[in-house]
């Protein structure tokens, strides 16, 4: 039986420096193929969990930033214009600080969501480096080239044992 050895890289770049690397080394050129996978469900949860998870803390913070500017406001505009007393003091806080809460935070929300930089929502793909090894034997072998597929920047490595070809 013949194994297969699948390497994912995060990089295309790093996946053809592995190759000539690995072709380097006396693997077969006509063993290791480059091809490009889709990102697994888990791999698109994770980055939208991410992505959710700042989206909240954004506008959170940037509300809670606006509930205290629109508060500043609200004491500013009762001391210059009023009304007098203490129900004219809160109507005036609450009202600003209420308005400038929704306000920034809608804002800093539609600011994020706009925003379509490779960072947040990436169309980048893992690589994947796969080595038919028809001549490894020994699982020694097999594991030490693992090994260096991961100091050469693998993030995952997968074996899976296959029938060898009729020549």
């Amino acid at each position: 039986m013949a194994t297969e050895i699948r390497a994912v890289f995060a990089e295309a770049r790093a996946a053809q420096e592995a190759r000539r690397q690995i072709i380097g080394e006396g693997v077969a050129a006509a063993d290791v193929s480059l091809a490009v996978a889709a990102p697994s469900l888990v791999q698109e949860t994770a980055r939208e969990g991410r992505l959710m998870w700042r989206i909240v803390v954004i506008i959170v913070l940037a509300s809670a930033a606006g509930t205290a500017i629109g508060a500043a406001l609200g004491v500013l505009l009762h001391v210059l214009v009023g009304p007098e007393g203490t129900s004219g003091l809160v109507i005036q806080v609450v009202s600003w600080a209420i308005f400038a809460h929704l306000l920034i935070g809608m804002w800093a929300g539609y600011l994020l969501l706009a925003d379509r930089s490779e960072r947040e929502i990436g169309r980048a793909r893992p690589v994947v480096l796969t080595l038919a090894c028809a001549n490894m034997r020994e699982t020694q072998e097999e594991r030490a080239l693992a090994a260096r597929l991961r100091e050469l920047g693998a993030t995952e490595i997968d074996f899976k044992e296959r029938a060898p070809t009729p020549q």
